[in-house]
């Protein structure tokens, strides 16, 4: 078994990753683009990881802005960055990447598609292409050379493209990746990233106190009530119709959270309340935050598109997108990810399926 990896992104999911799989006995490269060298340059030295209420100090094999050091150093590549990055990253692996790597997103929220497209239009090599649906690990970049993980995510579902390569690839991730569960396919995956239902929903409807308080408050335990679930579930009933399009019949987002680890089974509320990893999250510090932008504009919006291209109704997320983008004083549909940007503006349904 190829024991290397490469983590791309120095944020605070991919230097968690990189240390853990570091702890874990792994060589580890970790690399960020060029522009964000200063995010890196003070990881060549020994770093800290907190994890398991203990402090690892841990050295990682390589850390780089050459791509192509990034590139040799192992066939698998994982990227840990957000969605609005995928694009950037696709364009400098382009013409650099091979057949022979493996490049995994993690999360995705459908982001491996924009990827494979980006490739064909470059003339790349296509190497095989796949997403989770959520991170590996609860976790922030807490000091410059410190990484905190709060937990690490129980059921870590993923999507390969081509479907065909699935039980393949994901056999061989489980040494890196051991909670690994498979989706069908991409689309599958794409779908049941539970960020985009729960927080643009709350954050939009907590957005005076968390102004106010700055965060400080316990988001899924506070913040996530009787009512914000009504608007969290309708949300999260127009996700389920739009996947079964697709033929694919997707769990409510409390049974998904119980399936993932994540609480007890019962409603969201119930689900929730039971979370101890959960329920130890605070709220973001701003509304101007990813959980707004990205989940929107790279998550119910690029979802609403899909439902509205085969008239799938997706009333809820239209307002969500519509209030937060007031809310906020821009456009959230701008600097977003489209059906030109997957590559399936002008595809059929049974032409999306057959490119799986």
């Amino acid at each position: 078994m190829n024991n290397s990896i490469t983590i791309m992104g120095a944020g605070n999911t991919g230097l968690s990753t990189a240390l853990k799989l570091k702890l874990d006995g792994h060589e580890v490269c970790l690399y960020d683009l060029d522009k964000f060298s200063s995010a890196t340059e003070e990881l060549h030295e020994e770093i800290s990881l907190i994890y398991d209420n203990n402090s690892h100090y841990l050295r990682l094999d390589l850390v780089t802005n050459n791509i192509n050091e990034a590139l040799d150093f192992s066939k698998y590549i994982i990227l840990c960055v957000p969605a609005y990055a995928h694009k950037e990253f696709a364009k400098e692996l382009s013409n650099k990447v091979t057949e022979d790597h493996i490049v995994i997103l993690m999360p995705g929220t459908l982001g491996s598609l924009e990827m494979r497209n980006i490739f064909e239009k470059n003339n790349s090599k296509i190497p095989i292409i796949g997403e989770t649906d959520t991170s590996p690990f609860v976790c922030r970049r807490t000091a410059n050379k410190e990484a905190t993980i709060l937990g690490i995510v129980p059921s870590l579902g993923i999507g390969i493209l081509p479907k065909s390569s699935t039980k393949t690839i994901v056999n061989e991730l489980k040494e890196f990746f051991p909670t690994l569960v498979e989706y069908k396919d991409i689309v599958e995956c794409g779908f049941s990233s539970l960020n985009p239902v729960i927080h643009p929903a709350g954050v939009l409807l907590n957005s005076g106190r968390i102004e106010k308080s700055n965060g400080e408050f316990y988001f899924y335990n506070e913040g996530v009530t009787p009512s914000v679930t009504n608007v969290i579930n309708a949300v999260d009933s127009e996700r389920k119709n739009i996947a079964s399009i697709f033929d694919h019949k997707l769990p409510n987002i409390a049974d998904s959270f119980h399936s993932a680890g994540f609480g007890i089974k019962g409603n969201l509320m119930e689900t929730i309340s039971s979370s101890d990893m959960l329920t130890s999250l605070k709220a973001p510090g701003f509304v101007n935050h990813r959980w707004l932008t990205e989940d929107i504009s790279y998550g119910i919006y690029t979802w609403s598109l899909i439902g509205e291209k085969f008239e799938v109704p997706t009333e809820t997320m239209g307002n969500i997108i519509s209030l937060a983008s007031v809310l906020l004083g821009f456009n959230l549909k701008e600097n977003s990810r489209s059906l030109d940007d997957l590559g399936i503006k002008n595809l059929s349904l049974d032409e999306i399926k057959e490119i799986l």
